[in-house]
């Protein structure tokens, strides 16, 4: 079964078995797959993989049919693949792992960053600029080289056969921070208003003039994704050192309705091309 990315099928398994145990007790369901309390949580929680073995186990202790049973225990095998992030694995902290694995999955991109272009629509010169800054990644060349080449991997998803649909906030400050220096810096506002004009992309600047925001707290992502026909969603806040992650229902539910009412506060299509092209006039 192809589900784009080994991640995203232990995530999709990982909410199946939850919500197929219902009000069972972990002790009891543990027991069946001789597992501890401990590690059914944590394959719950999508932190570890499960054999396509006990997967059935399980599924079949919660009474799960028959052919939905097969689909998602196929997704076990699918789990234990290598994800193609691995080969960037000198720059990527375990903590971006999960997220570069539900990107690299997802039909539907949603971000907001306040101060920087988003690492999704980096070119490499601002992202090495960035990256040379960053205390947390090791200043061998190679290491920076890997992050540098992350961040352009992942655009691929954006331009491929079957791109996801990426809808982004900025703010006008994002536009004047002049990362890597003049020349970078109209390279990359350039490079953001031709990727502007891909139909499955939406870029939208919040002006200065816009005021108070809802998002005054920080930056952060949500990423659709779907797995065997269900549909989930999360929510990635980042920080210095590492991020959260956020799945339950109500915490998608508000971060959809910060993001709708940042994309309301945003200046229009046409008003964020022209603040973009203001920015690119600024440059020395």
């Amino acid at each position: 079964m192809s589900v784009g990315s080994p991640m995203v099928a232990r995530l999709g398994l990982a909410n199946f078995l939850r919500e197929a145990r219902g009000k069972r007790s972990s002790a009891e369901a543990a027991a069946v797959a001789g597992f501890s309390k401990a590690t059914l949580s944590r394959v719950e929680r999508g932190e570890t993989t499960i054999s396509p073995g006990d997967a059935r186990l399980l599924m079949t202790h919660y009474g799960v049919p028959a052919d939905v049973l097969e689909s998602f225990a196929d997704l076990a095998y699918a789990a234990k693949e290598p994800g193609w992030w691995q080969r960037y694995k000198s720059a990527l902290p375990d903590w971006f792992s999960l997220f570069v694995g539900v990107e690299s999955a997802a039909h539907r991109i949603r971000t907001y960053e306040p101060e920087l272009i988003p690492g999704i629509l980096q070119i490499p010169e601002y992202s090495r600029a960035l990256v040379e800054k960053d205390v947390q990644v090791p200043s061998a060349e190679q290491q920076v080289q890997d992050a540098v080449n992350l961040r352009q991997r992942r655009q691929e998803k954006l331009t491929g056969d079957d791109p996801a649909n990426l809808m982004v906030v900025i703010s006008e400050s994002a536009l004047l921070r002049q990362v890597g220096g003049p020349e970078v810096h109209q390279e990359q506002l350039e490079y953001l208003l031709a990727m502007s004009l891909r139909d499955n992309i939406s870029i939208k600047v919040l002006p200065f003039a816009s005021g108070a925001h809802a998002a005054s707290y920080g930056s952060f992502v949500l990423l659709d994704y779907t797995v065997v026909n269900k549909d989930y969603a999360l929510a990635y806040v980042e920080y210095s050192g590492g991020a959260i992650y956020l799945e339950a229902e109500d915490e998608i539910s508000l971060h959809s309705r910060i993001f709708n009412s940042l994309r309301q506060d945003a200046a229009p299509a046409a008003a964020t091309e022209g603040l973009i092209k203001d920015a690119l006039q600024r440059i020395n």
